[in-house]
């Protein structure tokens, strides 16, 4: 079996190389630690360091996108595996890399690893699963199934920190697809300072990303920037670049909704999509896209185009779909500008034919794109723009700060001045 030691590479034993790989990890050497974690599973771990091996396996390949290497080797694993302990740990893994991404396959596989963590009273494996089923719930549009895993963790008394760490972010992917922002970012930073003060400095990197990116969408792009700029410290410090790197794009974004495009865009160019993960990658493809058309100068349209049909050729591969009407919508807008209407409508169509509305921000790019595909007087822009219009009133009505929900974020502005304006309340 695998996990019988099996020998020695430069004098030192899979046992050792796992230490060395757990001390690089900690040290932010990720891409180091990968390496020697690698070696040790092709020597062979010992059976009674497989729990430990295959959490830092995983965590490691998270840090330096290795992901799918990794997975398949889980599935090999779990088909062997009889042991109760080292089965757990595998599942625990197993969904620890899907959620990174497969989120649909994570709600599927999510209750044989809450029972063997039950059966084992392993709390952390535990909340850590269950945050990571809340997380696809909400990736997936499935409001009530990430409250119950969100009501799961809060009924359960955890005794350590990392599991509470997991039972907080449980929380904030609940009410984040509930759209209690203000709630959920106060949940965020609670995960965010609990992270700081346990020493896990790259999973408090990664909350002061979900901070940034809740900031953002509220109309808070000052201190949306700041918080993105301690991720990507945090970040640097722990070796974790793809959360370094998205929070580069947050930072990007920050810096274009005050109006600075250029160096937003030149920042958002310098993203290497390989080296992101799927989500990140589709992230980032739909900002440099929407904020090229934005700015609007010579060979930026085709250049938008050629940004996001990239993207929509590679969400195939990665299993991202999430971000696809964003993208066909600046296509649309991109052939628009060309003066191609037959294929600005063909994109249009895709848009609308893909549109996810468990994302934000879908129906309101699809609306702007309606706005130029189509002439003034046709009745499907002036009923896109409507509900547009509608859609962010009605959001910023349940907004602490309704004025910057409305005039804070770009899509929101350009969408309400094209339906009549910004309301005179909201620019007091």
């Amino acid at each position: 079996m695998w996990v019988l030691a099996m020998g020695f590479e430069n004098g030192k034993s899979a046992s050792e190389l796992l230490a060395d790989g757990e001390q690089a990890l900690a040290a932010g050497e990720s891409e180091q630690a990968f390496e020697m974690l690698d070696r040790a599973r092709q020597l062979g771990v010992e059976p009674d360091s497989v729990q430990r091996f295959a959490w830092c396996y995983a965590r490691a390949a998270r840090f330096v996108n290795r992901q799918p290497d990794v997975l398949a080797w889980i599935e090999e694993a779990l088909e062997s595996a009889v042991d109760p302990v080292q089965r757990g740990a595998f599942l625990t893994a197993r969904i620890a890399v899907c959620r990174q991404i497969d989120v649909h396959r994570v709600l599927g596989i999510a209750d044989e690893a809450l029972a063997s963590a039950d059966a084992l009273a392993d709390e952390e494996a535990w909340a850590a699963i269950i945050s990571h089923a809340a997380f696809a719930a909400y990736r997936m549009g499935k409001k009530r199934t990430a409250a119950r895993y969100a009501e799961m963790a809060e009924r359960r008394l955890l005794q350590s920190d990392s599991a509470r760490y997991d039972a907080l972010r449980a929380r904030m992917f609940a009410l984040t697809a509930l759209g209690k922002s203000e709630e959920s970012l106060s949940v965020s930073r609670q995960a965010r300072d609990l992270a700081i003060a346990v020493h896990r400095r790259a999973d408090a990197a990664n909350e002061s990303n979900n901070v940034a990116e809740t900031l953002l969408e509220l109309g808070h792009p000052e201190q949306a920037r700041d918080e993105a700029t301690v991720a990507a410290e945090l970040a640097v410090e722990s070796g974790h670049r793809q959360v370094e790197l998205f929070a580069r794009v947050l930072m990007a974004v920050a810096t274009a909704e005050v109006g600075n495009l250029d160096p937003a865009l030149e920042m958002l160019r310098k993203v290497d999509s390989h080296t992101v993960n799927p989500i990140f990658a589709m992230d980032a493809a739909a900002a440099e896209a929407f904020w090229l058309l934005e700015r609007g100068a010579a060979s930026d349209a085709e250049r938008a185009r050629e940004v996001a049909q990239r993207a929509i050729g590679e969400s195939g591969d990665s299993g991202v779909s999430n971000r696809l009407t964003v993208l066909y919508s600046q296509v649309a807008r991109s052939w628009a500008r060309a003066g191609d209407r037959d294929s600005a409508r063909a994109a249009l169509e895709n848009a609308r034919r893909l549109l996810d509305r468990t994302e934000p921000q879908s129906e309101l790019a699809l609306a702007l794109a309606f706005t130029e595909v189509f002439p003034v007087s046709d009745a499907q822009r002036r009923t896109a723009l409507t509900n547009a219009r509608n859609r962010i009133l009605r959001g910023a009505a349940l907004r602490e700060d309704p004025r910057a929900y409305c005039v804070g974020v770009r899509l929101h502005r350009r969408l309400l001045e094209l339906s009549g304006g910004v309301p005179t309340d909201m620019l007091g």
